[in-house]
């Protein structure tokens, strides 16, 4: 036991967690980890360990593999009374980063209600993330007290601010698309597409008057088949004008997000938050 404790504070240990580092900084991921998961097999006491078993997760995270980091951060949980909480932080930072804004809310809601109040840091990082992945979720008002309840963010005000003013942003009624849709290419006209418009229009009429005409000469059979095909190409114009209508409204929440996330840095692995790399 001795042995293992001189051995971990050797100049060995350093050089080989230091080239998982270097392996990590350069994005060489999968070859990080293998060195990470090497160090900690060869010096499981040194002081350093921790910072080699938090690495293998987030290594895991940045070459895309949540699942893994998930299954990584909540192994942690059973080393310690310590490591149960960062465990739930990690993993709430790891589905955020993954674009899993839902389960990353649950997690770190349950971290700040188990331990938000053991260290002020952790805290503010997590109510941070909170508030990125809740604005995603396009729960605005929410967000806005996730970040006001952040306590050392000079930034924060920018980010309160911008959690208030987003039910301003640009929508269009999915509901209103619909029913504009009642008259053919209305619903797109509405929601900023004219030339799909005046195409669902122009073959709306098309096959309403093939319709018209097959009935007119009591051909039954062109008539019932015609009719089937308007049916179709008519309710698939206003479901169209709905789904455009979904679309634009999370292609503008996207932007502004987008927007954000080049002024600020969204998913940070430290607190306070470095300045945004992107």
């Amino acid at each position: 036991m001795l042995l293992a404790l001189v051995l971990a504070g050797t100049p060995e240990a350093e050089q080989q967690l230091g080239f998982a580092r270097s392996l990590d900084g350069d994005g060489d991921y999968y070859r990080a980890i293998g060195e990470y998961k090497r160090f900690l097999y060869l010096y499981p006491d040194s002081p350093l360990a921790d910072e080699a078993r938090l690495a293998i997760g987030r290594a895991y995270v940045h070459g895309e593999q949540p699942d893994a980091a998930e299954a990584h951060f909540l192994s942690l949980a059973e080393l310690s009374p310590e490591w149960q909480a960062r465990a739930l932080l990690e993993t709430g930072w790891a589905r955020y980063s993954a674009g899993r804004s839902q389960a990353a809310i649950f997690s770190l809601q349950s971290f700040l209600r188990q331990y938000g109040a053991r260290d002020a840091a952790d805290a503010d990082r997590a109510r941070y993330l909170l508030g990125w992945a809740l604005l995603t979720e396009d729960k605005s008002e929410a967000a806005v007290g996730a970040f006001a309840a952040v306590a050392s963010l000079p930034e924060k005000g920018q980010l309160t601010e911008a959690a208030k003013n987003w039910r301003s942003l640009p929508r269009k009624s999915p509901l209103l698309a619909g029913l504009l849709s009642v008259v053919p290419g209305a619903g797109h006209l509405y929601i900023g597409e004219p030339l799909v418009g005046l195409a669902a229009l122009g073959w709306n009429g098309l096959f309403s008057f093939a319709l018209y005409e097959s009935i007119r000469r009591d051909q039954v059979g062109v008539a019932v088949l015609l009719g089937a095909l308007e049916l179709i190409w008519y309710t698939g114009t206003i479901f169209g004008a709905v789904s455009g209508a979904q679309k634009y409204n999370r292609d503008v929440r996207l932007q502004a997000l987008d927007g954000l996330r080049t002024r600020f840095n969204d998913r940070p692995e430290t607190w306070p938050p470095s300045p945004t790399s992107r």
